[in-house]
């Protein structure tokens, strides 16, 4: 074969590929339930790190001082398509949790840091979610994160209680129930009516 012909088929698998993963992006999906098996439960439940943070605001303070109540803690970034997906999920999740005096904090991995996340949070519509940037990953790497999504189930004394890496549907009332049964918190309350 020339080596012209090489050339277009190798440019032609470059386009395939690039038009098979738009596709694949545009195509609805959906995030899967939070399942409690898929769940890595710290017995005896793990102390948060003392690494400074810094919030949407510019206030810095010690991340593990931020947790005041049983609260979400969840890593994304923008170029993390299972992320982007979770994000919404996480806006219908904050009214329910916060119902039950459970907290959010999403802590965003960007490199480029706050403009890059705040813009994504606007477009969205999710600009009303709770936000830490982490772009040196100092935060991350104290906490042990891997991978993203990862979400740390932390209780009110700021002790890790359970780590999920990977996607999932926070938007469902069972992954709220799953969360107060981790943190034994009780019932979980009724839907307003």
């Amino acid at each position: 074969m020339s080596e012209r012909v090489l050339i277009l088929v190798a440019l032609s698998l470059i386009i395939a590929m690039v038009a098979g993963t738009t596709i694949q992006l545009r195509r609805p999906q959906f995030a899967p339930p939070l399942v409690v098996d898929t769940m890595r439960k710290a017995s005896p439940p793990l102390k948060l790190a003392d690494v400074s943070s810094v919030d949407a605001a510019g206030n810095a303070k010690p991340f593990n001082s931020r947790i005041t109540r049983p609260t979400l803690v969840t890593f994304w970034a923008t170029w993390c398509v299972p992320c982007l997906r979770e994000m919404p999920t996480l806006a219908k999740f904050k009214p329910m949790a916060e119902a039950a005096g459970i907290d959010l904090i999403t802590v965003n991995e960007d490199k480029e840091g706050l403009p890059v996340a705040s813009k994504f949070l606007a477009e969205k519509g999710l600009s009303d979610l709770p936000l830490v940037v982490d772009a040196d990953g100092k935060v991350a790497k104290a906490l042990g994160v891997k991978g993203m999504p990862t979400a740390l189930i932390v209780n009110a004394r700021g002790e890790e209680v359970a780590r999920m890496e990977g996607e999932a549907d926070w938007g469902d009332k069972a992954s709220l129930d799953i969360m107060i049964t981790l943190l034994e918190l009780g019932p979980a309350p009724a839907p307003a009516r």
